[in-house]
């Protein structure tokens, strides 16, 4: 069994060797890192299964990533749970655990009959099945755009977009220097000051975003959660609402909830 790091992957490396979309995922009972016993998949229209080893680089940061898709997508028929090897220290995937803020259970696979079953080649990796337990997209790391395309075949497994809009988030056009990517780096830059708990520099960064490109909803939804984390709730809603408006049709805005009032 083939186990190699993820970076850089492009769109349209394989990341299970031994399954394909459409392929029937064998449902089983896993031990759990917190002592219980938990199904790999259950009866949510999109069941998100998350192969990551502790400390490693890309797994670290996909974790941080996809805890705030749990959080957007908290509410809609969307399960998650994540998988390491019984090889794994256990405590380092705690630790991982804690410092990432998945909510997630992580189970762990025995013998990696897991890994074998879907012969798993790139950590981390990403697994959707559906309601019927059969494979529906995977996806493997890749340094950009990652949690848009994990977002987009959650969005596919939902209903909420084509095959054509899943393209087009897998393959998105580049943006300009001059004014959309220095926009994008702005908001990636408030997304990682928020994750490092500096708020007040997170909301100074999606607002030189904002100046640098008024039409971009990222950037308002950045805004807006670095607001309500300062318990500017008005503010906050105010460019969640904005987000919105300018979010093209079918990508996800998480709600704001602010608990300064």
């Amino acid at each position: 069994m083939l186990l190699c790091l993820g970076a850089g992957v492009p769109a349209s490396a394989p990341a299970f060797r031994e399954a394909q979309a459409g392929d029937l995922v064998k449902n089983r009972k896993m031990p759990a890192l917190d002592g219980r016993t938990e199904s790999l998949l259950g009866t949510a229209k999109a069941n998100v299964f998350v192969f990551f080893r502790p400390g490693q680089e890309f797994s670290t940061r996909a974790l941080a990533q996809l805890a705030v898709i749990e959080e957007e997508v908290r509410g809609k028929s969307v399960r998650f749970v994540g998988i390491v090897s019984a090889s794994d220290p256990l405590d380092e995937v705690r630790a991982m655990v804690r410092e990432t803020g998945i909510r997630m259970p992580v189970l762990i696979d025995e013998g990696d009959e897991l890994y074998g079953e879907l012969g798993v080649v790139l950590h981390p990796s990403v697994g959707i099945a559906d309601d019927r337990h059969r494979l529906s997209g995977f996806q493997p790391f890749r340094k950009i755009n990652f949690p848009d395309a994990v977002r987009g075949r959650i969005q596919l497994a939902l209903g909420e977009i084509d095959e054509a809009r899943l393209a087009a988030i897998l393959d998105p056009p580049a943006a300009p220097v001059a004014s959309g990517g220095r926009a994008h780096a702005r908001v990636k830059l408030a997304r990682m000051l928020l994750q490092a708990g500096q708020i007040e520099q997170a909301i100074a960064s999606a607002k030189a975003g904002i100046e640098i490109e008024p039409g971009l909803a990222e950037a308002h939804a950045v805004l807006a959660e670095a607001l309500a984390r300062a318990k500017r709730c008005e503010e906050a809603e105010r460019e969640a609402e904005a987000a919105k408006k300018l979010a093209p049709p079918g990508q996800l805005v998480a709600a704001v909830r602010c608990e300064g009032r």
